[in-house]
């Protein structure tokens, strides 16, 4: 088994890129995770937020257990080989929830200049997420590889597998969670070993998803799907003439009458955020490829609330920390660590 940490050979080096660092492990999917936790430690002492999560996967549930059984067997085992590395401390407790505005997008092959699905989005967080920022390759023996964007111990990160699947994230500020259900990250790993989005949107109706939240999800037809979860259960807002877009307000039909309503600007801002980033993405249909992605990303209509965000260097405003385009087709992941109005990408590859 080979891991390494530094500027990986396969990046694409512009002057203007600024690498975010790839963390690439290989083997069975228990050494993996050993490997994974132990760079972590070496590279990020101090810093446990997911390392501190780990516990949550000694003991899953038996229904749940048997789903990963099912779907996806080398997970679990990813996690016991981390746990390996790292037990958590028994007095654990949970960091606070890390703020964003994420504006997340898919699209099939009728808006791409080669006929290939693209997906992704900005990651809007506060400014000190930028230098924590890695991408995880996981080239797990006899299953399929991880290629992420992620924060130092996730695994789940945002951006794809080889199977063809795709996951990005949005926060969905409600005045109550959904208690029930499969966990955002149980769910968002099972959906991410399918084969398709109707597999995905069964799993989460059938089993439900706890707490808050949204996630696009793309296959490798081209097809997407949203997921909204909160108080009001479950809802799957499907692609319209082949575009999925979300930020950070509930879209669907049963959701939104829980929509936390004690900041009108953030909800106005991200109904902006939404439309501005369909029309965009409208507009260049047929011609976009991962650079074209960028610049919708990087617009600044509306600034300050754009959807490419500066907050102030003295301040911990919500800002763009990360911007992110997936090209699954290709095997390529497209990242541009801070605003992409600033810096050109980097390309990893599984």
């Amino acid at each position: 088994m080979k891991s390494f940490s530094e500027q990986p050979s396969d990046v694409s080096h512009t002057s203007t890129a600024r690498n975010v660092p790839l963390i690439s492990v290989e083997g069975t999917a228990f050494d993996c995770g050993k490997e994974y936790a132990e760079i972590v430690q070496s590279r990020y002492p101090g810093y446990h937020r997911y390392l501190d999560r780990l516990e949550d996967w000694r003991n899953l549930p038996k229904p749940v257990e048997k789903l990963f059984e099912k779907y996806a067997p080398h997970i679990p085992e990813v996690y016991r080989g981390m746990l390996a590395a790292y037990p958590p401390p028994p007095d654990r407790s949970d960091s606070p929830s890390v703020h964003d505005d994420c504006t997340s997008f898919g699209v099939n092959g009728t808006f791409t200049a080669d006929g290939k699905p693209l997906s992704g989005q900005n990651k809007d967080t506060v400014r000190e997420s930028e230098s924590l920022y890695i991408v995880l390759r996981m080239r797990i023996t006899g299953a399929p590889t991880v290629l992420v964007l992620a924060y130092p111990g996730e695994v789940l990160g945002y951006g794809m597998w080889s199977t063809g699947m795709t996951i990005f994230r949005n926060a969905l500020p409600s005045t109550a969670d959904n208690p029930k259900g499969l966990s955002m990250v149980q769910f968002g790993l099972l959906a991410l070993a399918g084969n398709s989005v109707e597999e995905a949107g069964e799993l989460a109706l059938r089993e439900g998803v706890r707490d808050q939240g949204n996630l696009l999800l793309s296959d490798p037809s081209g097809k997407s799907i949203n997921v909204e979860y909160n108080a009001g259960g479950v809802e799957i807002i499907r692609a319209e003439d082949g575009l999925c877009v979300h930020a950070n307000h509930p879209v669907g039909m049963n959701i939104p009458r829980h929509e936390q309503k004690d900041n009108p600007e953030k909800a106005r801002n991200s109904r902006f955020r939404h439309q501005r980033l369909r029309s965009l993405l409208t507009e260049a249909r047929g011609t976009l490829t991962p650079r074209e992605c960028f610049r919708c990303l990087a617009d600044h209509e509306n600034q300050p609330d754009c959807l490419c965000r500066h907050g102030a260097s003295d301040t911990e405003d919500t800002c763009t920390t990360a911007s992110v385009t997936a090209e699954p087709a290709g095997g390529r992941l497209h990242v541009i660590r801070g605003n992409p109005c600033r810096s050109k990408s980097v390309r990893y590859s599984f």
